[in-house]
C-alpha cells in the first residue's frame, strides 16, 4: 500500500444515493438473431393412382358435362315436346278439316243423286264416310232421310206404261226454214221449233214427268247359253212423278237443212267443251241437245239417274253434221253424249223403211252401217224405225228380218204409233212404239198429247 498514498481529500465528495426502490429495473434486452430452422425433410410424394387421377382430374369435368348435357336435353326436351305436341295439334286440325272437305264433297254428290232419284246409291256414297257415318250428324241425317225416301218410291215396270215423244230435227229459224223453195212447206209441217221444243219441256216437267232411258226398263244380259238379251228392269220414282223417254231422230243436219238456213249445221263440242250446235260458224242451242242441258242445269229432277234422250243417226250423209273423214270429232261428240246420259241409236244406214224391203236389202243397209258408222260410234243396241218402218206388227218378233236384226246386235226396237201407248219386254228383246211431235200432229191431232202438255199453249203465235 506504502506506494500507493492516497489522500481521502484528495476525492470529491458525493451526496448520498436516493434509496433504490424495489421495483426491479428493466434492462432492453437485445433479440438474438433468429436461427432459421431446419428446412424438414420433404416427404416423397407417392404416385397417384389411377382412381385418385379419375376422382381429382376427370369426375368434375364428367360431372360437369352432365350436368350440362341434361340442362340442355330439358331445354331441348321442352322445345321438342312443345314441337311434337305442335306437330300433332297441326296434324289433328288438317285430319278434321280434310275429313270436313270430304263430307262436304260427299254430301254435294249425294243430293245430285238424290235429285234425280238414285237414293240409293246416294246412301251408299254416305255410307263410306271415313269418319264414319255414325260419327257425323249431317250425314247421318241426309243417310236416313234417303233411306226414308227410298222406301216410298213408286216401282213402274210396265214399258207400254211409258210414252215416248219422238221429235226430229229443230227449227232454229222458222222464217228461214218455211221460206225454202223446195221444203219449206214440209220444214213448216213435221217440225217443231226450238221454242215450241223449250215449251214442252217446261209443261212436262210441270205435269211430274221425269226422263228415263230404255235401259231403265230392260237391261242388257247373258243368257245361260251365252246368248245376249234383256231383263226386265224397273224404274221406281216418287209418287206422283211419271216416267217419259225423250228420242230424237235423224240427228244429221242433212244438207238441204244446211242450205235452207234455218237448221243447225252440226253438233259439235264448244269453246267451253260442252255439247252445242253450230250454225252459220256460231255456237249456240239451235237443237235439242243444247237445250235439254240448259234445261236440266236448272231443273235436275226432271231425269231420273241422269238420263237424257236417245238420239238416233244414220250414215249416209255423216254424222251429226260431219263428214265421216272427221271421225275423231265424230267420236268425241258421241262420247260426249254418251257421258252425259245420251243413249245412241241406229235410224238405219240410208234413213230405210225396212218394212218396205226384203232381208236382201235390210242386210245390204247395215252391212254400210257395219262398215262405215260402227267403227266411228262404236257398238249400238237401240234401232230406230224411220217413221213406219217397223218390220212387224205387234205380236212377238219372228221371221228372217228379225232374226237378221238380233244377228247384228239389236236389242231395243222404237217404232212409231199414232199417239198409243205401247210395248213389250222378253228374254231376246225390248220393244216400244214412239209418237212423233210435228207442228201438223199439235195442230190436227191435240189429243194424242193430252195429259203430256197443252198442244195448243206449245205451238208459236207466228204460225199463223
Amino acid at each position: 500500500m506504502d506506494e500507493w498514498n492516497i489522500n481521502e481529500q484528495d476525492f470529491p465528495v458525493f451526496p448520498a444515493a436516493e434509496p433504490v426502490p424495489d421495483t426491479p429495473m428493466e434492462f432492453p434486452v437485445e433479440e438474438s438473431p433468429k436461427i432459421p430452422a431446419a428446412p424438414k425433410p420433404t416427404p416423397r410424394r407417392r404416385r397417384p393412382t389411377k382412381q385418385q387421377v379419375f376422382k381429382e382430374k376427370h369426375l368434375p369435368l364428367i360431372i360437369l358435362a352432365v350436368a350440362g348435357l341434361l340442362c340442355l336435353s330439358f331445354i331441348f326436351g321442352s322445345v321438342s315436346m312443345n314441337q311434337e305436341r305442335a306437330a300433332a295439334e297441326a296434324k289433328e286440325a288438317r285430319i278434321t278439316e280434310l275429313l270436313q272437305q270430304e263430307a262436304d264433297d260427299l254430301k254435294a254428290r249425294a243430293a245430285a243423286m238424290a235429285a234425280e232419284y238414285d237414293y240409293e246409291n246416294a246412301m251408299k256414297l254416305l255410307a263410306n264416310y271415313s269418319g264414319g257415318l255414325a260419327n257425323h250428324e249431317e250425314l247421318l241425317s241426309l243417310y236416313n232421310g234417303y233411306k226414308q225416301a227410298l222406301a216410298e218410291l213408286v216401282v213402274w215396270d210396265d214399258f207400254s206404261k211409258i210414252p215416248n215423244l219422238s221429235f226430229r230435227t229443230l227449227v232454229a229459224d222458222l222464217g228461214k226454214a218455211t221460206a225454202d223453195p223446195n221444203r219449206g212447206s214440209r220444214y213448216g209441217k213435221r217440225y217443231i221449233t226450238t221454242d215450241e221444243f223449250t215449251r214442252i219441256l217446261e209443261q212436262l216437267y210441270a205435269n211430274g214427268y221425269v226422263l228415263v232411258s230404255p235401259y231403265d226398263i230392260a237391261v242388257p244380259a247373258t243368257g245361260d247359253d251365252g246368248s245376249v238379251g234383256v231383263r226386265r228392269s224397273s224404274i221406281r220414282l216418287p209418287e206422283g212423278k211419271k216416267p217419259i223417254i225423250l228420242t230424237q231422230e235423224g240427228v244429221n243436219y242433212y244438207s238441204h237443212m244446211e242450205a235452207s238456213g234455218g237448221f243447225a249445221d252440226e253438233l259439235a263440242i264448244g269453246s267451253n267443251g260442252e255439247l252445242t250446235c253450230i250454225k252459220g260458224g256460231e255456237e249456240g242451242a239451235f237443237d235439242l241437245v243444247p237445250l235439254l242441258n240448259a234445261f236440266l242445269a236448272e231443273h235436275p229432277d226432271f231425269s231420273y239417274e241422269g238420263a237424257r234422250a236417245t238420239i238416233a243417226v244414220c250414215g249416209y250423209e255423216g254424222l251429226f253434221g260431219m263428214e265421216l273423214s272427221r271421225a275423231d270429232e265424230i267420236k268425241a261428240v258421241a262420247d260426249k253424249l254418251r257421258a252425259q246420259g245420251y243413249d245412241i241409236a241406229c235410224y238405219t244406214y240410208a234413213d230405210m223403211e225396212y218394212a218396205d224391203y226384203g232381208v236382201a236389202g235390210l242386210k245390204e243397209d247395215m252391212e254400210k252401217w257395219f262398215s262405215q258408222i260402227q267403227p266411228i260410234l262404236g257398238d249400238v243396241d237401240i234401232l230406230v224405225y224411220p217413221t213406219g218402218g217397223d218390220v212387224q206388227g205387234q205380236e212377238p218378233y219372228s221371221g228372217s228380218k228379225y232374226e237378221a236384226l238380233h244377228g247384228y246386235g239389236f236389242r231395243y226396237f222404237i217404232g212409231t204409233a199414232d199417239g198409243t201407248l205401247w210395248g213389250m219386254t222378253t228374254a231376246d228383246y225390248a220393244r216400244q212404239h214412239r209418237t212423233i211431235v210435228t207442228a201438223q200432229n199439235l195442230q190436227s191431232n191435240p189429243e194424242w198429247f193430252a195429259g203430256l202438255f197443252d198442244a195448243a199453249t206449245v205451238l208459236s203465235a207466228d204460225r199463223g
